[in-house]
Order: C-alpha cells, then sequence, then structure tokens
C-alpha cells in the first residue's frame, strides 16, 4: 500500500506520505496518460504498481487512451478460454435483455496466441466500487439470517431498493449457476457508491466471469450428482446452497439463453480442441436442464439428484 499510496481506479482513498505535500490531483492514476504511452502498471525497480488493487489469476492493466479506462485482461492458460468465458457470459446478459447491469466485454488474439478482453471502468472520480465483502464488515450482521440475506438487507438499508437488490442477486446467483462460474467471491461483485455523498447508488454491474464453463476441468462431462459436488467460492461453497437464496426463480429467461451456435462460435476463436468445446457445450445444457427444473419447483440437491441418479 506505501508503494501504491493505496491507489486503485474503483475507488478515491489513498494515503499520503507525512512529509509530502503531494494532493489526490497530481497522483490519482487517470492523470497518468503521458507515462509509457497511457498503460498502467508500467514495470521498473522504482515505479509503483498501480495494479496493485486488482486480484485473480490473469495478468491485466489499465489502458488510459480512450476517454473512458480501459481494463484489459490477458489469457495465455486454458487456450485462453478465461477470456472467452467473458465473451460468453456479455452474450448471455446481453440476450436476457434485462434491466440488470452488467459488463461488457470484448475479446480478440494477441500476437502470441493469448486472448485479450477488454471492459470499460464503471467507476469514475464520482462513483466508487464497494465490494460485497466491505459491505458485510462494515457492520454487526443479524445472525438469525444467512451472509446472503444479510447483504440484502444492509444494501437496501443504505440507499438501494430492496426489490432492486434482491432481484439483481437473484439474477446473478442464476447465471452463475448456468455458466458454472465457481469464483464469485465477495470481492468479485458489489455495489457503486457516490464518493461524496456516500450513499449506494445500485448494484455495481455485473464483472470478473472469467473462471467458469469447466475452463480448468479438461473435457469432462460432469452428471447432474457431479455438477452438485462441485466447490465454488461465494457465500457458500456449494451451488446448491446458492439456489436456496433465490426467491424469483424465473427472473433468468431460458428462451432467450446462448444456443448451441453461439457457445460454438465464442470458443471456436482460439485453438480450443473440438473435445473440450463438446464437453462445455454438453455441461452448458445439463446445467440449463437443471434451472429448468428449478424453475418448475423441483428441488435442486445433491440428494434428490443422487436418488433420481
Amino acid at each position: 500500500m506505501a508503494k501504491n499510496l493505496a491507489l486503485s481506479m474503483t475507488d478515491t482513498y489513498w494515503i499520503r506520505p507525512v512529509d509530502s505535500d503531494v494532493a489526490y490531483e497530481n497522483v490519482m492514476l487517470t492523470k497518468e496518460q503521458s507515462y509509457e504511452d497511457g498503460i498502467i502498471p508500467y514495470h521498473n525497480a522504482s515505479s509503483y504498481d498501480p495494479n496493485a488493487s486488482l486480484g485473480g489469476q490473469m495478468e491485466k492493466y489499465w489502458d488510459l487512451n480512450s476517454n473512458t479506462p480501459v481494463l484489459v485482461k490477458e489469457s495465455y492458460k486454458y487456450y485462453g478460454q478465461q477470456a472467452l468465458n467473458e465473451s460468453f457470459a456479455t452474450l448471455l446478459h446481453k440476450k436476457q435483455e434485462s434491466n440488470i447491469p452488467y459488463v461488457e466485454y470484448t475479446v480478440s488474439k494477441t500476437k502470441d496466441n493469448g486472448m485479450l478482453c477488454k471492459c470499460n471502468s464503471f467507476t469514475n472520480s464520482k462513483t466508487e466500487l464497494i465490494s460485497a465483502y466491505e459491505i458485510l464488515c462494515s457492520q454487526k450482521t443479524d445472525n438469525e439470517n444467512s451472509l446472503y440475506e444479510n447483504y440484502i438487507q444492509i444494501c437496501s438499508k443504505y440507499g438501494i431498493y430492496e426489490d432492486t437488490i434482491r432481484n439483481y442477486m437473484d439474477y446473478q446467483t442464476l447465471t452463475d449457476f448456468i455458466i458454472s462460474n465457481s469464483d464469485e467471491h465477495l470481492m468479485n461483485f458489489g455495489v457503486l457508491r457516490d464518493v461524496n455523498t456516500m450513499e449506494l447508488i445500485a448494484p455495481a454491474p455485473i464483472y470478473d466471469s472469467g473462471n467458469s464453463m469447466f475452463y480448468n476441468e479438461g473435457s469432462a462431462i460432469y452428471s447432474r450428482v457431479d455438477m452438485l459436488k462441485r466447490r465454488i467460492t461465494s457465500f457458500y461453497s456449494s451451488e446448491e446452497k446458492m439456489l436456496k437464496n433465490v426467491q424469483n426463480k424465473h427472473i433468468v429467461n431460458l428462451e432467450a439463453l446462448p444456443n448451441e451456435d453461439d457457445l460454438t462460435t465464442i470458443y471456436s476463436k482460439s485453438s480450443i480442441p473440438d473435445e473440450k468445446i463438446e464437453a462445455i457445450l454438453k455441461n452448458y445444457n445439463t446445467k440449463i436442464e437443471m434451472i429448468h427444473d428449478f424453475q418448475h419447483d423441483i428441488k435442486i440437491s445433491l440428494y434428490n439428484e443422487k436418488k433420481r441418479q
């Protein structure tokens, strides 16, 4: 934090050495266009790294050469599938035509056979991102409610309509299930806050869906039982427990999900083997089948799936 002055692109908080009179306007990252062709972080022995606030597995940097900063993520492992997953999630949300906000990613190839995905920043000098983790840590939670419910209640207490945040969470939970997002941890989603009034504005757009669609699991084809045995990182470690919190089961329109041709077109943009794409498709269809049952009041649980199997 000291080396980076605690600067990030997603909030306006920073730290200043006690013997310095530098102002925030002098160090804010959006003023760095004149350095290294507007690409941050740049790497040398003495520079601070404005990437400090960006976690995750993929290499990433901010491109400041446009009016809106652009986050660029590089994907080389697993045939670049993590970048393609962002593109697939974007298509899924776009086809839903809902009022749930989401980040739009575009994908392209690198010169050295990797994949790039890009998206515009959704924060600025007046609007910052507050993670779900920070929301839950901000005050004592009600032990009678789940963390999922506590998150909704805190958000609604500080400025976001309860229906808005609840529908957002239901939609995110269902779409994460459909794309098998295993990494929806509490720093991977949150809310937007006005930096001056400190009031919550709205849920942050859905972002960072790269660790999905079985990207690191070879060409394995899963049964419904096997699907529910997979561990995830979120409020709970299982998809079954996440689904139990959903109230609006029909907030996702299954008829408007990407089809087989859509999926094949996206995942054929890199060198992913045909058998891997076929496995992705079969597993994706299994998830859609499970959500179809869920929407028709069939309980999705490991116990029930074992009995059925």
